[in-house]
C-alpha cells in the first residue's frame, strides 16, 4: 500500500524542523516543539491539519508584529534549507502558512517572505489570501514577480494565480474573468525554465474549461515559434484535444476531414471481470494519396452506478501516416479498482477516435 503524504512527517523530520525551530527560539527545546506538534490528535489529523499543526505552534512562539517576525522566520527558512533535500522539501510547506497566519495584515513584509521561502518551497496556496485581502498591491507583486531573475518565484506568479489552483483558496472572480493574469503569462510563455512553462500551460488549461475561445485565440498567436512554446501549448490544450475541439485540432495540424479508415476492432474477450484487464486491437488505414497527420485515441464510457455513463480519454499516438499506410494497434486496459476510478458491472462502451472523430465502437460488459 502505497505510503500517505501525512504520514511523510516521521520522527526524524519533525526533529528536524524543531531542531530548527529551536536553533532561532531557544526558548524552547526540540523536544517540546515536537511534544506541541503532536499533542494527542496527531494521528488523526489528515496532511493539510499536519502542516496547519507546525504553522500554528511556530506562530505562538515568533515575536510579533510580523514586522518583527520576519527576520527570524526567514533564518527558520535557510536552515531549513540546509537540512531537507528532494522530496522531503515538500514538508517544509508550512512556512508559507505562517506568513499566512501572522502576514496577511502585512503585505509589504510578507512579499518579502514569500519571495524567499518560495525559493525552497512553492507559496502558491499562502500567496491567495492575499490576492484577495490586497488585491492591488499582490497583484502587482505578482506580475513584477514574472519577470524575476529566479526561476521558483517567477513559477509562483504563474502557479500562485491559477483560477483553479488544486488544494488552492478559490480565488472570487477570477474563475470568470481571468484576464488579470494574461500579462503574466505573455512574460513567462518562453521562459527558460519547463517547470515555469509547465506552470503556464496548466494556467492556460484552466482558463480553457471556462474560456475555450480565449485559450485558443492564445494559442493561434502562440504556435509556431518554437517546440517549447508548442509542447507548451500542447499541454494547455490537453482537455481541448480530448473533447476533439476542431479549433484546437486545427492548430496542431490535425484537420476535421479524415480520409482513414478503423479496420477490424475486436476484443479478446466481449466480458471484462473487475479487477481484470479489457485486451483489444484494430487497424488504422490511411487512404489519402498525400500524407496526412493523424491523432488516435481510445476512449470509455464507463458505466456508473447511478445508472449514467462517464468518458475517459487516452491517447494512442499522433503519427504522419504516408499515403496508403496502415498500422495495426494492441492494447490493454486495466479494470483495478483505483481510489479516482471504481469500476461497477454493466454494459461499456469503447471508442477509436481519430483526429476528436468517433470511427469505430464496441460495446463490452463488465462483471464482479
Amino acid at each position: 500500500m502505497a505510503e500517505l503524504l501525512k504520514d511523510l512527517y516521521t520522527e526524524t523530520v519533525l526533529r528536524k524542523i524543531a531542531d530548527s525551530f529551536s536553533k532561532e527560539i531557544s526558548s524552547v527545546s526540540s523536544e517540546e516543539w515536537i511534544k506541541r506538534f503532536k499533542q494527542k490528535d496527531w494521528k488523526q489529523l489528515e496532511l493539510k491539519q499536519r502542516i496547519r499543526r507546525i504553522a500554528e505552534t511556530l506562530t505562538e512562539e515568533l515575536p510579533k508584529p510580523f514586522l518583527k517576525t520576519l527576520k527570524p522566520l526567514l533564518k527558520i527558512t535557510d536552515s531549513l534549507q540546509k537540512k531537507f533535500e528532494g522530496k522531503e522539501v515538500f514538508l517544509t510547506i508550512f512556512l508559507g502558512d505562517t506568513v499566512e497566519i501572522l502576514g496577511i495584515d502585512y503585505p509589504n513584509e510578507s512579499m518579502i517572505a514569500f519571495e524567499r521561502i518560495t525559493k525552497l518551497i512553492s507559496c502558491e496556496f499562502s500567496i491567495r489570501p492575499f490576492l484577495i485581502r490586497h488585491p492591488e498591491q499582490a497583484w502587482n507583486q505578482m506580475l513584477d514577480w514574472s519577470l524575476h531573475e529566479n526561476a521558483d518565484v517567477r513559477r509562483l506568479a504563474s502557479e500562485g494565480s491559477r483560477p483553479r489552483l488544486p488544494w488552492g483558496m478559490g480565488i472570487p472572480g477570477l474563475k470568470q474573468e481571468p484576464q488579470k493574469t494574461l500579462s503574466i503569462l505573455e512574460n513567462l510563455k518562453d521562459d527558460v525554465d519547463e517547470v515555469v512553462r509547465r506552470s503556464v500551460a496548466n494556467h492556460l488549461n484552466d482558463i480553457s474549461k471556462d474560456h475555450p475561445e480565449l485559450v485558443l485565440n492564445i494559442a493561434e498567436k502562440w504556435v509556431g515559434f518554437s517546440e517549447e512554446r508548442d509542447a507548451l501549448l500542447k499541454h494547455a490544450l490537453r482537455g481541448l484535444l480530448k473533447e476533439g475541439n476542431p479549433k484546437a485540432m486545427r492548430i496542431f495540424g490535425f484537420g476535421s476531414k479524415i480520409n482513414a479508415k478503423i479496420l477490424n476492432l475486436k476484443l479478446k474477450s466481449q466480458t471484462v471481470k473487475i479487477g481484470g484487464d479489457l485486451f483489444f486491437g484494430f487497424k488504422v488505414q490511411s487512404l489519402d494519396a498525400k500524407p496526412s497527420r493523424l491523432r488516435i485515441e481510445y476512449k470509455i464510457q464507463y458505466a456508473k452506478e447511478s445508472g449514467k455513463t462517464s468518458r475517459k480519454v487516452f491517447q494512442i499516438e499522433e503519427k504522419t501516416f504516408q499515403p496508403k499506410e496502415s498500422v495495426s494497434y494492441e492494447k490493454k486496459q486495466s479494470f483495478k479498482q483505483m481510489t479516482t476510478r471504481k469500476h461497477v458491472p454493466g454494459k461499456h462502451t469503447l471508442e477509436i477516435h481519430i483526429n476528436g472523430i468517433l470511427k469505430s465502437k464496441i460495446d463490452f460488459k463488465v462483471v464482479r
